[in-house]
């Protein structure tokens, strides 16, 4: 009987994917320093979680996890020398460990986490969570062996910021899903959410001196648009304490982005007076890819007019209820991408340029943002921009930090120049360009011309070039999902994992610790943790579901049917995408039809062609639109697609298939 029971818990901590020494641990981002020890540590229903009551909140969110998996509540008890369970205390003799760091020291009769601030204590917190089973992510779990091995960590941060930046402009994300993100976030130590509140597709958060702002014409997508609602919308203020308050409970600073003066569309709707232009055409926000249709490019024909006493004033009263908003350190105040010429044409801006002594409209920028970062200095705030602003580095000043996405020279210039810099890279630190391959069907921004692979984000050293004391104003790296065409929920999850784990790596270890193969090790181990967390992630081929060749075309129209079964799992929004890889014929389509058990449930009916074209600014008529509004797990589901060859037969090309589920982070489609 003793020996059935070993075997059956030897089977179940193998079934969780339990590590059975300390030294092949699949925490990410890896661990500084681990001393393996003999034996394990045993969490039980009866483990008491020990503490001094100011310790208690960087605790909340790891006892609240391990509740809800294992159904043990647990006790948070005074600390006292007989007392044998998980301690955590903060000591101020850690110095060296900094303010991230911590030292945990396990062994069977318990665990003691020791750190400088609350900060490495929920750090600590975190890398327990990953050295107990996946399923500790889950609900109500039975049947798990929940042990971690014995040893000592002493782990603490390459850079203070390790961030994630999430552009709720172009599209809106509710508070619902920014949380799930900021979990994740928390479990792998990334600290930093730059949120991008502001952009020409909307004006996200709400401003009470200024409620125009949170107009329907500014945060609401016309409806011909034919954009699900849940796309458009903006945060008010409680929304945003709640956010906050959530954030820092798991050791995360938001840092909110107005981005001015370019992109600065929905506020010269709502307040024209503050526009550079009387350009106001069309009266409302509309999606990223339609900008062409309006505009015939993707930038506003309007911005903030610099020479214009009104917008400081505007621009001082929204900095401070930002600031009133969130603790921050920084406020990001954007400064890409302006039209400069939209400024040249204007004679009253050469006029103030004349009197003001300013040579070119880079100087005229320049002194923008000495305004606008005096503002942002006035409410105890440090201002920080994107590396745009370093047009005129000279008369630029050295308060103003910069966020730098135009690639190693760019993080050079500001740090040669002494500025401050946040290394976030369009190469390889977009995470809306794709990761593998340009006809896999993943909505990425096919705009770009590099592919950021894993293994190029994970290898990404953002102080290349620099001597060790220009590399001193590096204040760390952060990734950009910008949501222009990465709309889809799942879509986004699928453009962001599992790179954001590469991503918390190399923010948070010495360079020279840097190991690829070993990072891919740990992050398979992490994958069955995503599963858990019902965060969909990337996998080699995308969403490719099949292939066409020469055999199946012909000259007249012809259907072409996929078995979709595995991919379809849940009722949701489908996207079907006919890529051309090869031959010497394009097809041209006239219909999907997703069928279940052969029966049409959904179609789309327009005329497409597969060919070569993947730009960003024409309508892509290669991809067709279904939905499942009433799943059956049971059913066979198929895709038939009608198509003739364009000239001949001679083609091939991948279909690709992908189910956006309506409700996120339910349920994640299947390996």
């Amino acid at each position: 009987m003793l020996r059935l029971k070993f075997t059956l818990i030897f089977c179940l901590i193998i079934i969780a994917g339990y590590a059975q020494d300390l030294l092949t641990n699949h925490v990410i981002p890896k661990l500084l320093e681990v001393k393996q020890q003999s034996g394990n540590f045993v969490l039980k229903s009866t483990t008491p979680l020990i503490c001094e009551a100011n310790v208690q909140p960087a605790i909340k969110v790891f006892a609240g996890v391990i509740r809800n998996s294992t159904g043990y509540k647990f006790k948070i008890e005074t600390p006292d020398q007989k007392k044998e369970g998980i301690s955590f205390k903060v000591v101020d003799t850690l110095q060296s460990l900094g303010n991230e760091g911590y030292k945990l020291i396990i062994t069977p009769n318990g665990i003691n986490i020791l750190a400088k601030t609350n900060a490495g204590i929920f750090n600590a917190t975190q890398t327990l969570r990953q050295l107990l089973p996946a399923e500790i992510e889950g609900k109500n779990t039975t049947k798990i062996a929940w042990t971690i091995p014995c040893g000592t960590i002493i782990d603490k941060p390459r850079y203070a910021w390790r961030g994630y930046m999430q552009d709720v402009s172009r599209t809106f994300y509710g508070v619902d899903v920014m949380k799930k993100y900021m979990d994740v976030m928390a479990l792998y130590k990334i600290n930093v959410l730059h949120l991008h509140l502001t952009d020409d597709q909307g004006w996200r958060i709400e401003i009470k001196k200024y409620p125009e702002l949170t107009s329907e014409r500014t945060t609401v997508f016309s409806k011909n648009s034919n954009q699900p609602a849940e796309r458009s919308g903006f945060y008010t203020q409680a929304q945003i304490k709640d956010l906050v308050k959530y954030a820092a409970e798991r050791n995360i600073t938001i840092v909110p982005e107005i981005d001015v003066p370019g992109h600065s569309w929905p506020t010269t709707l709502a307040y024209p007076a503050l526009g550079i232009n009387n350009n106001h055409t069309p009266n409302f926000v509309f999606p990223f890819l339609d900008s062409w249709s309006y505009w015939g490019n993707q930038f506003t024909p309007n911005t903030l007019d610099p020479t214009n006493e009104k917008v400081y004033q505007f621009l001082n009263d929204v900095f401070t209820e930002l600031a009133e908003l969130f603790p921050a350190q920084y406020i990001h105040f954007g400064g890409d991408e302006v039209r400069h010429i939209l400024w040249e044409k204007e004679p009253h801006v050469q006029q103030f340029m004349k009197e003001k002594s300013l040579k070119n409209t880079n100087e005229l920028q320049s002194y923008f943002v000495s305004r606008v970062s005096a503002i942002i200095k006035q409410k105890g705030k440090k201002p920080i921009g994107w590396n745009d602003i370093l047009s005129d580095a000279k008369n630029l000043t050295k308060e103003t930090a910069i966020m730098s996405w135009l690639g190693d020279e760019a993080i050079a210039d500001a740090a040669k120049n002494g500025f401050y810099v946040v290394a976030t890279p369009t190469d390889p630190l977009y995470f809306d360009i794709t990761q593998a391959d340009r006809n896999d069907g993943t909505m990425s921004d096919l705009a770009y011309g590099n592919i950021n692979s894993i293994d190029k984000v994970y290898n990404y050293e953002p102080e290349q070039g620099l001597t060790p004391e220009e590399g001193k104003f590096v204040l760390g790296v952060q990734a950009n999902q910008w949501t222009a065409i990465t709309q889809e929920v799942k879509d986004m999850n699928i453009q962001n994992f599992p790179r954001v784990l590469a991503l918390a790596e190399i923010g948070w270890i010495p360079k020279e610790h840097k190991n690829l193969d070993q990072f891919k090790n740990r992050l398979n181990s992490n994958l069955n943790r995503l599963d858990v967390l019902k965060v969909d992630y990337y996998r080699p081929g995308g969403y490719i579901a099949g292939n066409w060749n020469p055999s199946q075309i012909k000259s007249d129209y012809n259907n072409i049917e996929w078995d979709v079964t595995k991919k379809t799992y849940a009722n949701g929004r489908i996207t079907a995408g006919l890529f051309y890889t090869g031959g010497a014929n394009f097809l041209e389509i006239k219909k999907a039809v997703l069928l279940e058990n052969g029966i049409v449930v959904s179609e789309d009916e327009h005329t497409g062609i597969a060919d070569k074209f993947r730009g960003t600014h024409k309508t892509k008529t290669f991809l067709y639109h279904l939905k499942v509004d009433h799943y059956n797990p049971k059913a066979k589901y198929t895709l038939q697609v009608l198509v003739r060859g364009i000239g001949g037969k001679d083609s091939k090309g991948n279909l690709t298939y992908n189910l956006s589920p309506y409700h996120s982070f339910t349920v994640v489609e299947g390996r």
